[in-house]
């Protein structure tokens, strides 16, 4: 039997097993129903070192988010900001870093928003609604300018395709060539804990 704790997902239609490092370090198990607790078992026990890896890098983010900022991907002492609070820093800096890049992209794009909002969220960077009203999160001020700028392309292209299908990934690309190294670019770092 594995040692590693797990919760398992289980949803017909997936072919696969995967396993994904939640951001609090624990162990999420996504397959469907007829994969065995024993086949499981097993994947754990072969994946347990790639586990440690990622649950160690996430404890060491959040340890350096104790003493560190971090603002468009470089990294500060939090001395810096001594005594103002983190979370309305970050919200003031989106406010004014975001909307310009909205509006120049906007015009690129032909593609308006009818409202920029932001908040504080732990899972995702941005969403748009149905009724074309984008909101940001206030975390994305930690990660490099061009992130943001990907950010920024993807909601506004959910104007247009509010699914990530085929026509909407094409948008992306229309003007973003690079997207994908983009997204690449905070892979493997934790600014969303």
């Amino acid at each position: 039997m594995s040692l590693i704790a797990y919760t398992i997902d289980r949803k017909r239609s997936r072919k696969y097993t995967y396993i994904t490092i939640q951001r609090d370090g624990s162990v999420l198990v996504k397959t469907n129903f007829f994969t065995s607790k024993h086949t499981i078992e097993k994947f754990i026990i072969q994946k347990t070192s790639w586990i440690q890896q990622k649950q160690s890098a996430i404890q060491d983010a959040l340890n350096e988010e104790k003493t560190k900022l971090f603002i468009l991907g470089q990294t500060y002492d939090k001395d810096i900001l001594s005594g103002i609070n983190i979370d309305i820093f970050y919200k003031n800096k989106a406010i004014e870093i975001i909307p310009p890049l909205v509006s120049l992209w906007s015009k690129k794009m032909s593609l308006y928003p009818t409202h920029i909002g932001f908040r504080k969220n732990k899972s995702r960077w941005g969403s748009c609604s149905s009724k074309d009203r984008i909101t940001f999160n206030t975390q994305l001020i930690k990660t490099p300018i061009e992130f943001i700028e990907y950010v920024v392309v993807h909601e506004l292209a959910h104007i247009e395709h509010k699914n990530h299908s085929k026509s909407f990934w094409n948008l992306v690309k229309k003007y973003l060539p690079d997207y994908k190294q983009r997204q690449d670019m905070i892979k493997n770092q934790h600014f969303l804990l």
